[in-house]
């Protein structure tokens, strides 16, 4: 596993120029629909919480220079800072010295982990579940449950596609894995889901519990290794299979991986698939990290690390990586009736839903007002809908839109978002889809 003093001279790379801790800071004239969006805005949402140095990822860069050069050592203290981040990716996006700063911070909670430092209370609950025989998921639900929402035949030996479902999708967001799978059968795919599918090990990875997240990998990898394709629901699961398992496993997969909003996508590029019913609403959409902007960079660097010339090939990254943030608005635009209305933050300078990195679990507040900021640029596009794909994203939003409406019961007065429907773009594809 990559360890942080393997990003050493990566981590080196930071200046402390602090670019990482904005949207747009390539744009600074750039117009948003309101005055409250346009600008240059601050796009990290721990240091928007929290205010202090230390929650950007500025200060975060430096904690990990002062821990390799011995000037900090191990401590609760550090650990509760430096977790109190949604791993969003959006200081990666703005950094001009294409540093890796997620793999920095993921990598800095894994060495104080490492070097003694118990993971903090609820982040040790979730290790414990997923590295539970019985449970294998953070939930704390049976295992032998986890396929109990699909009504086809389970565990099929000559299926070549595979519905990778997620703990999220199995235990909590049922409807959504409903949905895929009927989207799945409706796009003529042959494929099935395994009982013995196990957490794919995001949020024990974010938070620097590394040697859980190698056995659930493992075992999810030799599970589903005879597989062709593996398909996904899961922002956070896509991701993890598709970055994250060939980083730390140093093989690449040996399946492919797609989104199912990616193979709508490529159905629609390929015109094979027309979508004829209406959704006669306007929505605005919200990009998901893990499957979007995380995805994007990794197209990029992928680019980049055959490159001979990064003048030269940072410009073929840059259109691949946009290529990747258009696959969703392809869709949108492609069913009738919907009138796309995009926020002031979007593709790779999308702002965090909060839920991310082990933070809804953590800090429940600093997600809860993170998603209240994002719901509140959403509203101010004049949109009924905020639209993504990740069942994360959509649990945090609904959770930010009952706030903000007891906000406006208690207040009598109207509050931005609060009015807004939060809708998963799957669930509208499988209405759609004949």
């Amino acid at each position: 596993m990559t360890s942080l003093e393997d990003l050493r001279k990566i981590n080196a790379r930071c200046i402390h120029c602090r670019a990482c801790q904005y949207a747009y800071s390539g744009e600074p004239d750039r117009q948003g629909e309101t005055e409250e969006y346009t600008g240059m805005l601050q796009g990290c949402p721990a240091g928007i919480y929290y205010g202090w140095e230390g929650y950007f990822n500025s200060g975060k860069q430096w904690m990990a220079r002062a821990w390799l050069n011995g000037e900090i050592g191990p401590s609760k203290e550090l650990l509760e800072v430096i977790e109190a981040c949604t791993t969003c990716g959006m200081c990666e996006t703005q950094c001009p010295n294409y540093i890796n700063t997620v793999e920095v911070i993921e990598a800095l909670r894994a060495a104080v982990i490492e070097a003694g430092v118990e993971p903090l209370s609820r982040h040790k609950v979730i290790g414990d579940r997923v590295h539970d025989e019985k449970l294998r998921n953070p939930y704390n639900e049976p295992r032998e449950q986890r396929t109990a929402w699909f009504d086809g035949e389970v565990d099929r030996s000559d299926a070549k596609v595979a519905y990778f479902v997620g703990c999220t999708g199995a235990y909590r967001q049922q409807e959504i894995a409903r949905h895929t799978a009927s989207i799945l059968k409706k796009l003529g795919f042959d494929f099935t889901v395994l009982t013995k599918e196990v957490c794919c090990g995001s949020p024990i990875l974010r938070t620097g519990q590394r040697d859980k997240f190698r056995e659930v990998m493992e075992e999810n990898l030799d599970l589903f290794k005879d597989f062709d394709l593996l398909v996904f629901s899961c922002a956070g699961c896509y991701k993890t299979f598709r970055n994250d398992y060939p980083r730390f496993s140093g093989k690449p997969l040996p399946f492919k991986v797609r989104h199912t909003v990616e193979l709508v996508y490529d159905l629609i590029r390929e015109g094979k698939l027309k979508i004829n019913k209406e959704y006669a609403k306007k929505v605005t959409w919200h990009d998901p990290c893990h499957s979007i902007r995380h995805v994007g960079l990794a197209i990029e660097k992928e680019i980049l690390a055959k490159s001979d010339n990064w003048l030269i090939d940072s410009r073929k990254a840059e259109k691949a990586k946009e290529e990747h943030f258009e696959i969703p608005r392809v869709v949108l635009r492609a069913i009738p009736g919907l009138e796309l209305r995009e926020m002031y933050r979007i593709k790779g300078d999308s702002f965090c839903c909060g839920a991310g990195g082990g933070v809804k679990t953590q800090f429940p507040d600093m997600a809860l007002a993170t998603a209240k900021e994002r719901l509140r640029e959403a509203a101010s596009t004049g949109a009924e809908v905020l639209m993504t794909s990740c069942p994360f994203c959509v649990t945090n939003f609904t959770d930010g839109v009952k706030a903000l409406r007891e906000e406006q019961e208690a207040s009598g007065e109207k509050v931005p978002g609060a009015d807004l429907e939060v809708v998963e773009l799957l669930q509208v594809l499988d209405d759609l889809l004949e």
